[in-house]
């Protein structure tokens, strides 16, 4: 490759790399991805393989309607290829929940559609009386009602305490326990209450659980498309072995490939393997390297996907749990010491509801999944994915008949493909950061390095929300950043 200079180099095509790089360069300023695998995409990837198209790792888009790569494709001027598979009205069935309540034999079934206007589905689930369903609306409609001042004062409280404070129904603490195990990676005592309840008003007025026509990769591939057509420079298998920073400044990466040098680098790497292994903490103040150290990652999801010789599954989202399978602190360290639960929350994406083109005619593919620990090493892994397919067998009993084959991932795939290791027990995250307390809103990592020239972009800094829709905030406004720093230092020349 001859040309080594750029404007800016930005580290990772997952949704917060490829977001910034795809507008810097729509922006006229000439930028370098530097991508370690094969793909793009990140955890955000999609694969075709067999005849099949899925995602590699459960996903689900929150919000639906106004989702952060909405204005981007706008921006891009591809708003045609914006195509999700599924509308926040949709009037079809669309989920099915398993619940069992503490003190049941049995699990118990109801289906919802996608809007969840209607609670009366999960006040029969959850087999509520009056007083208590009183209490559910009208927890309800505060939370949807609350302007966005009084969720910025819940940063210091976990949704746990809040909920507590709440004195909300059993049943509904039960649920929202479940609901930041699967939509946030994180215990109901660690997760910020602002930033669960930021999601769940989005899920109640813009909708959640979005999918998109050939899976979320289909997003990053068209962003990175056009990131090449606008004149971007891309390379793969080009794994960044170092972040260069000459005279308190970044100047460039050194990969296998070569040196490639820019004012700016943009790393979408992870905040602690960036400060930690590529730029070296020897460049930071003690004390700003022991805060990266310190930060909590979020925990993982270990999936099975389930190949199927038949159609079986016929709504979008199968989703299940009780009262003793959420995980919350105290049930987390049991399970690394070894204690694998009888049940875990389940979370299950049927691709072929959201595309036809998902599997060969005649055939299904499903992607399911429950939290775990983030260690690429955890010891639990093998255990629940004994329980998952023994809840498989045990609820959709017709879904595992039909199975010709599972695959099986885990933490150690994800950090492998994604996220590299630099702490113990890190690496495997979902997303990347844990959003606890002390994380969130005031207290998110900036996504401005103490570095000159060095930025952050993804779910670690700088943004709010939900999986890829914060990823893709995060890089919008580290692209904004960039280049209001690249013009200051025009002026000044």
């Amino acid at each position: 490759m001859e040309d080594t200079s750029y404007d800016a180099i930005v580290v990772g095509s997952g949704p917060g790399g490829a977001s910034c790089a795809t507008l810097l360069q729509k922006r006229g300023i000439r930028t370098l991805i530097v991508e370690k695998n094969d793909f793009v995409g990140g955890k955000m990837v999609s694969i075709e393989k067999d005849g099949y198209a899925y995602d590699l790792f459960p996903h689900g888009q929150v919000p639906m309607r106004g989702s952060q790569f909405e204005a981007i494709f706008d921006e891009l001027g591809v708003r045609d290829e914006f195509e999700p598979a599924l509308e926040p009205d949709d009037d079809r069935d669309i989920i099915k929940i398993a619940y069992r309540k503490r003190g049941w034999d049995e699990y118990r079934f109801t289906v919802q559609g996608q809007a969840m206007a209607d609670p009366t589905p999960f006040f029969k689930l959850w087999d509520m009386d009056t007083e208590a369903e009183q209490k559910v609306l009208a927890f309800m409609t505060g939370l949807v009602t609350m302007p966005e001042e009084e969720i910025d004062r819940l940063d210091d409280l976990t949704m746990h305490e809040y909920l507590i404070e709440q004195d909300v129904p059993f049943e509904l603490y039960s649920y929202l326990a479940f609901h930041a195990n699967a939509s946030l990676a994180e215990p109901i005592d660690l997760v910020s209450a602002s930033e669960q309840v930021r999601i769940m008003r989005q899920m109640m007025l813009q909708g959640g659980g979005g999918q998109y026509k050939g899976g979320f990769g289909t997003l990053a591939k068209v962003m990175i498309r056009e990131f090449e057509k606008n004149g971007g420079t891309m390379i793969t298998n080009a794994r960044v072995e170092k972040i260069v920073i000459e005279n308190g400044a970044a100047t460039g990466v050194v990969t296998a490939q070569g040196t490639f040098r820019a004012p700016i680098v943009v790393s979408s790497a992870g905040i602690q393997p960036t400060v930690l292994k590529l730029v070296g903490e020897e460049h930071f103040d003690r004390s700003y390297a022991n805060y990266v150290k310190g930060l909590v990652p979020g925990w993982a999801f270990t999936s099975v996907r389930y190949f199927l010789d038949k159609p079986v599954m016929d709504v979008a989202m199968y989703v299940a749990y009780a009262d003793e399978s959420w995980i919350d602190m105290e049930r987390f360290i049991r399970m690394k010491e070894g204690h694998i639960p009888d049940e875990v929350i389940l979370f299950m994406v049927n691709h072929s509801f959201y595309d036809e083109k998902a599997a060969p005619p005649g055939k299904q593919v499903l992607v399911s999944g429950t939290i775990c620990s983030p260690d690429p090493d955890a010891k639990e892994i093998e255990g629940l994915w004994k329980v998952m397919d023994k809840q498989m067998q045990r609820f959709f009993p017709e879904i595992w008949a039909a199975t010709e084959r599972r695959e099986y991932a885990g933490p150690r795939e994800i950090s492998s493909l994604t996220r590299d290791a630099v702490l113990p027990g890190q690496g495997g995250e979902c997303v990347g950061l844990g959003q606890v307390v002390g994380q969130c809103g005031r207290d998110k990592p900036s996504v401005t390095a103490p570095i000159r020239g060095l930025y952050y972009a993804g779910t670690d800094a700088g943004a709010a929300g939900m999986g890829t829709h914060q990823a893709t905030l995060s890089g919008t406004e580290v692209a904004r950043l960039v280049g209001h720093e690249l013009r200051r230092r025009q002026k000044m020349q």
